[in-house]
């Protein structure tokens, strides 16, 4: 009786032990409010994550950083961004098509010479976004480039 009992409580025991294992927590907090002001952090290209560095950017114009402000989408999902990109102001419009997909539209830039910091910013052609654990991630050329930003 002790035996059966014994193997009672050991099998639930593992039962209980593989049911918490198999349930993975995922950390990932993700959201799809792009409202408010950004700054680029990094770049991925096609897996290659490219930093900002004195090397490739001009610190000393706009602190070598490219930002973006985002309004809040109206009832349709359009909304407006602007920003700097290093040397260069833009600004352009938002579409949000799904949770995730975004469309933007043409931007009005100026055309100063730009550094090298600035070559993967394509905001006009993104085509998903998230906001994951406080990062904004822009994404274009299905999901091989990313822009990512935090919080300005």
């Amino acid at each position: 009786m002790k035996l059966l009992s014994l193997l009672k409580t050991t099998t639930l025991s593992m039962a209980f032990v593989l049911i918490f294992n198999s349930c993975s927590k995922n950390n990932d907090e993700i959201s799809y409010d792009l409202e408010g002001d950004w700054k680029v952090t990094y770049f991925l290209d096609n897996g290659k994550k490219l930093v900002k560095s004195d090397d490739n950017t001009w610190p000393d114009l706009n602190n070598g950083d490219i930002t973006a402000s985002f309004t809040k989408p109206d009832s349709n999902g359009k909304g407006t961004f602007s920003g700097i990109k290093v040397s260069n102001g833009y600004s352009g419009e938002y579409t949000i098509k799904s949770q995730g997909t975004i469309e933007t539209g043409p931007i009005v830039t100026t055309l100063i010479n730009e550094p090298e910091w600035t070559k993967l910013y394509y905001i006009d052609i993104v085509e998903n976004y998230e906001v994951r654990n406080g990062k904004l991630l822009l994404s274009y050329n299905n999901g091989k480039n990313v822009i990512a930003f935090e919080r300005n």
